[in-house]
């Protein structure tokens, strides 16, 4: 019996040490992780060592093993930062694009974002930098807002440095709309020096629209005298009177105590009023003239004027015709007239004299207005490259432009002001079709503090 019975205990024994081993083994290879999971884990561990080439063998192995599956987007997202650490990028951003094809695009990782943005900052490759942080950052993600923003000032500063002015100018209006990061503070000062160069960047190339919109854009963060003035000058070479005074009554209230931006008002206030009395609006001009002596008392007011001026052509000559009109109280019993052509340069390519009044002539009453009608004796052509200067007794009152045409400006509040071409007409080019109130000259105020510093500052 004892015989028999043993080789069944031996069986059984067997058989249970098979079973407990087939368990054990299934257990293990159940709960064992997989292999990707555990390369992914040492190579994560070996990226916070800095052990970056180690990283990127460990990390391939483990995209190999799990190409498509769960985790593997992660792979691919840890393998980038690896490719970074060795420098190969371009490795990296394929990593990046597979990651993205796997359901995770960067957004998912903002730490490689900027592991890779500032892997491109220190290569001054700051448009793949900046392409990097705009989408987390218009996504809200944390810290972004303020890293975009430190980056796009750095990069703006380097624009700036190489001339290019208008990319220059996108990044610093970016890094004040985010409001974020160590230099936002800056973004006024900054601006104000890019608006400055490029307003007189324009003006000298006679864009005038776009200089003067710049020139608003610094008013609005600086309030300065040259700038209101440079606007005037802007205004005054388009024929915008109005628009030019109204610039250079800001100016002198920011320098009250400079006689220079006086008497370029008073000068200005001069040529409307001889604007204004040539169209036949005798009492608005002449209150123009009247406030320009205000402004400066070394500017006499003309005793004799012109108004209702025409320029146009007789059988092809041109003709300037009009009304010599006596604005004072007191008669006018003498008076000398010349009216020349002349070009651009100076030259003068036709002159002519006449008695308005002498002894033979009745005097000019008060108020009081004589028709002139002179055709030049030379033939030009009606481009404004010539115009007539009239004198009266030897000074020169005034010079019309023969065939100007006038051009459509904006205004430095973003509005168009329209004004119709005439190939002629009187010469002074008009501002507003109304006619202007005469304002009287404002009262002194102390200068304020101009802001030379905020509006010039230039970038070491």
């Amino acid at each position: 019996m004892l015989k028999s019975g043993a080789p069944q205990a031996a069986g059984v024994v067997t058989a249970l040490v098979i079973l407990t081993v087939s368990a054990g083994a299934t257990f293990y290879f159940l709960t064992k992780a997989p292999e990707s999971d555990r390369l992914l884990v040492k190579g994560l561990k070996e990226l916070e060592n800095g052990q970056y080439a180690f990283a990127v063998s460990t990390l391939s192995k483990a995209a190999e093993n799990n190409s498509s599956g769960q985790g593997a987007a992660r792979v691919q997202l840890a393998l980038a930062r690896a490719y970074i650490g060795v420098d190969q990028v371009e490795k990296a951003n394929e990593a990046i694009a597979k990651a993205n094809q796997l359901g995770s695009g960067i957004a998912e990782d903002p730490s490689l974002a900027s592991q890779l943005a500032n892997y491109y900052r220190m290569h001054a490759q700051y448009d793949q930098a900046v392409g990097l942080l705009r989408p987390l950052a218009l996504k809200n993600v944390p810290g972004k807002r303020a890293e975009l923003a430190d980056l796009a000032a750095l990069w703006g500063d380097e624009e700036f440095r190489a001339g290019k002015l208008e990319s220059a100018l996108r990044l610093w209006e970016e890094v004040k709309d985010l409001k974020e990061g160590s230099r936002y503070t800056e973004a006024d000062a900054r601006l104000a020096t890019i608006y400055q160069r490029l307003s007189e960047k324009y003006a000298a190339e006679k864009k005038d629209k776009e200089a003067l919109n710049y020139l608003s854009k610094l008013n609005a963060i600086a309030d300065n005298p040259r700038n209101y003035e440079m606007a005037a000058d802007l205004y005054e070479r388009t024929g915008q009177l109005e628009l030019a005074i109204d610039q250079m009554r800001k100016a002198t209230k920011l320098s009250t105590r400079d006689d220079a931006a006086r008497k370029k008002l008073a000068l200005l206030l001069t040529k409307r009023g001889k604007e204004l009395l040539d169209k036949g609006e005798q009492e608005t001009g002449y209150a123009y003239l009247q406030q320009a002596r205000s402004m400066d008392p070394s500017n006499s007011v003309p005793s004799v004027t012109m108004k209702q001026v025409k320029i146009d052509f007789a059988q092809g000559m041109p003709r300037l015709s009009g009304q010599v009109w006596n604005p004072n109280q007191d008669p006018i019993n003498s008076l000398g007239m010349k009216v020349e052509i002349v070009n651009l340069d100076g030259e003068v390519l036709w002159s002519k004299e006449t008695r308005v009044v002498d002894e033979y002539v009745p005097p000019l009453g008060s108020k009081e207005g004589k028709a002139v009608d002179i055709t030049g004796g030379v033939s030009v052509k009606a481009d404004g490259k010539c115009e007539f200067k009239v004198y009266f007794d030897g000074k020169l009152y005034n010079s019309y432009p023969i065939g100007i045409k006038e051009k459509k400006i904006e205004k430095s509040d973003g509005s168009e002001n329209s004004q119709s071409s005439q190939s002629s007409g009187a010469a002074s080019t008009g501002g507003d079709t109304r006619s202007p109130e005469a304002r009287p000259p404002e009262k002194t105020e102390e200068p304020r503090q101009p802001s030379e510093e905020k509006t010039l500052k230039d970038l070491e």
